[in-house]
């Protein structure tokens, strides 16, 4: 919950161009050990975690008996045990499905700590420089995607380099009786107070899919939001053999689109796209990009039609929009060394 008053433009600027403090209000986050946690893991995530390293995370979706997605995960590995940190959005159905699925592993052992602590985090080109604060080695050995415990006011905390805005973003999983006093630290250190509209707007831009937003309604799957790339196909995990059966009989594919400059006002969700008048798919989800000067979103179309550079129509519009290949622009980061 933000405490300031900014606006989305000034949350997106610092997002973009200095850096913003997000708050996870209501992330999940369980504690995974035991000698089969990694088989658990596994198992109940569509990704393998055998060869992840201490200090190694990776992503993972979790999925229902037929296929549909429970929630998009991040799997920390630190050592003594394995961090599964959940999105807000979707820890509430995600957390008893875990805990559930525990049970059929006599050596596992799955701890909800969600309560117990806080995700904080700091994302845009100048987020490294409040990060290295917290690390007694050089931020630049922090790779993309890992993570390092950190001592800090007498205890320890989790800080990882995740993020969801194509910018530098750190992570910081703290006890929360200490919460208040690590986001008094960031805010002091130059960070803007940032809120959801300000983060789903750059994660839009990077193409982060947002399972609450892009799905043309009812059970979403990895091929709906194009999250496929996460499926570790060496791995019998939960849904696979569901999934593929409804691989076969998908007939629309996810694309990316940005819409002419005319366009005032955003589409609703489920407006039609077409071509000559003939409805070939709809809107999943549309964002005003302030870079671009413009609005750009996601749909769903026929797979004849799923192709970069294709034009249609809005339906009840007359607006034309063009899909692209995403992303919809480069990170300001890129520019911007560790140093």
């Amino acid at each position: 919950m933000k405490s300031s008053c900014t606006t989305t433009d000034e949350e997106y600027a610092a997002l973009r161009h200095d850096v913003g403090l997000i708050h996870y209000d209501g992330a999940g986050l369980l504690r995974v050990t035991g000698p089969d946690a990694t088989a658990y893991l596994g198992r109940v995530g569509t990704r393998s975690v055998d060869f992840l390293l201490e200090g190694q995370s990776t992503s993972s979706l979790l999925l229902r008996e037929d296929g549909s997605i429970v929630a998009e995960t991040l799997i920390h590995c630190r050592g003594a045990d394995y961090l599964v940190e959940i999105w807000p959005a979707q820890a509430s159905e995600a957390v008893p499905h875990l805990l559930a699925a525990a049970g059929g592993f006599p050596d596992v052992t799955a701890e909800d700590i969600s309560a117990r602590h806080t995700v904080l985090a700091v994302e845009g080109p100048s987020s490294f420089r409040i990060a290295q604060k917290y690390l007694d080695f050089p931020i630049a050995s922090l790779a993309y995607r890992s993570c390092a415990a950190v001592e800090w006011g007498g205890g320890t905390m989790t800080l990882s380099r995740t993020g969801l805005t194509g910018e530098y973003g750190y992570k910081f999983i703290v006890p929360s009786g200490a919460a208040d006093r690590l986001r008094a630290e960031l805010l002091a250190a130059g960070a803007v107070e940032c809120g959801k509209d300000a983060l789903d707007i750059c994660r839009m831009e990077v193409r982060f899919a947002s399972l609450e937003h892009e799905h043309a309604g009812g059970p979403v799957t990895p091929f709906d939001v194009g999250l496929q790339w996460m499926l570790d196909a060496r791995q019998d995990f939960v849904g696979r053999d569901a999934l593929e059966e409804r691989r076969q009989q998908e007939h629309r594919s996810p694309v990316c689109w940005v819409a002419d400059a005319s366009l005032e006002s955003a589409p609703a969700h489920g407006a039609v796209m077409a071509v000559s008048d003939a409805e070939v798919g709809s809107v999943t989800h549309c964002v005003w990009s302030p870079s671009l000067s413009r609005f750009i979103g996601t749909a769903v179309v026929e797979h004849g039609v799923a192709a970069s550079g294709q034009d249609f129509q809005l339906a009840g519009t007359g607006t034309v929009v063009r899909t692209i290949s995403a992303p919809f622009l480069t990170a300001t980061s890129l520019d911007v060394a560790l140093d």
